[in-house]
């Protein structure tokens, strides 16, 4: 593998993640899917190797590393499993860091090593019916009754909702419309009135164990609220975080794996008395993928480093975001042509790779959500290099 201007602490957990994954996540990424199970039981070998909660503090028993060793741990385990990927966020993503962020001590020291040992999983419910893009519309309300909140509503769309033992839960506090009457709170698997519908069948990532939420006068202590009304831009900073760590590296991890798959096959394969790959117009499409593989993982690396350097910023997560989407659509989708019928059939990854980053650019905000924060961010004059 390549460098890439890495310390030695980063390349080795780059390729000991790379090594598990590839001997123990791999050979039944292909079942997961098909049997729409989530491949849960992946996360402890991460857990026992120390890369579960890698980014928390000594204090709760993580490493205290950054965003950095995040991407490169997410990157390799999506090579070879995008499902595992997806529910390492259940101890590395937007919950875990927010009750880190955000949480009281009582909270942190109650969750956070559970999470850093992978004992306990967490899931992010945000969206609803009517409250995708425009996360202001949420209508799942939190009213205060006595020492309790009682949740009455619905989510969609949340994912590692049927592994999760810990839901953190956007809900309606006051009758303040938007994002000013909202808040948080953290809602446990076993909490009466609280029940996980139907499993989602979606185009990919079918093993994430995807579903619906409901609460009917589903009762919690307050001691359960993680975020008042009113501070909700507080929440959505941590969202952006872990939209460089959970999303882009999937679809980074997948396009890397398409694309040494479609290469060994055109190398392989006889058509007309040679190899596919002497012919030019072929070559150059792999020269477009190559191309398009390196500028992500550029990109990403670079807001990574930003991030860990202290200097975030929207326009950095957003550009990242969008390219590395469309850049796996891209490359997936021309792996899946030039392998022809192969690129159709369940026996061979290509159909899968596809389907397991098409929704990326759907999730974490859609490519046009972040296209509109770039042009923002460019017509008001802070986008500068």
């Amino acid at each position: 593998m390549k460098d890439y201007g890495l310390t030695e602490e980063q390349r080795l957990i780059r390729d000991s993640v790379h090594d598990l994954a590839h001997d123990k996540f791999g050979p039944h990424a292909a079942t997961a899917d098909k049997q729409y199970q989530a491949p849960v039981h992946n996360l402890k070998p991460l857990a026992e190797m120390g890369y579960t909660g890698l980014f928390m503090p000594e204090q709760y028993g993580g490493a205290g590393l950054g965003v950095m060793e995040n991407v490169l741990v997410v990157e390799q385990i999506a090579r070879y499993c995008a499902n595992t990927a997806i529910l390492y966020s259940c101890t590395d993503g937007a919950t875990p860091r927010a009750i880190l962020a955000l949480g009281s001590e009582a909270q942190k020291h109650a969750y956070l090593p559970a999470i850093v040992r992978g004992e306990l999983l967490t899931a992010w419910s945000m969206s609803e019916a009517n409250a995708g893009s425009d996360v202001g519309n949420v209508q799942t309300r939190a009213v205060r009754e006595g020492d309790d909140f009682v949740i009455n509503g619905s989510k969609l769309w949340c994912t590692g909702a049927q592994v999760s033992d810990l839901f953190l839960v956007w809900v309606r506090l006051t009758n303040d419309t938007g994002m000013k009457g909202m808040g948080a709170v953290l809602v446990h698997r076993d909490t009466p009135g609280f029940t996980i519908g139907k499993h989602l069948d979606l185009l990919g990532l079918r093993g994430t164990g995807m579903a619906e939420l409901v609460f009917e006068n589903c009762r919690i202590p307050a001691s359960n609220l993680l975020l008042e009304a009113g501070r909700m831009r507080e929440l959505l900073g941590v969202l952006d975080a872990d939209r460089i760590t959970g999303n882009p590296p999937v679809c980074l991890g997948v396009a890397q794996a398409a694309f040494e798959n479609i290469v060994r096959h055109v190398k392989d394969r006889q058509q007309f008395g040679k190899p596919l790959a002497d012919n030019q117009g072929l070559q150059w499409k792999l020269a477009d993928m190559a191309m398009d593989i390196e500028a992500a993982r550029a990109l990403l690396y670079r807001a990574a480093q930003r991030v860990d350097e202290g200097n975030p910023s929207i326009v950095d997560t957003s550009i990242t975001k969008a390219f590395v989407n469309q850049m796996a659509v891209r490359v997936t989708n021309e792996a899946m042509q030039l392998a022809g019928a192969c690129g159709l059939s369940e026996d061979y990854p290509y159909e899968r790779y596809f389907r397991d980053v098409r929704g990326m650019s759907i999730g974490y905000g859609t490519v046009e959500i972040h296209k509109s924060s770039i042009a923002r961010e460019v017509l008001s004059g802070r986008y500068t290099h």
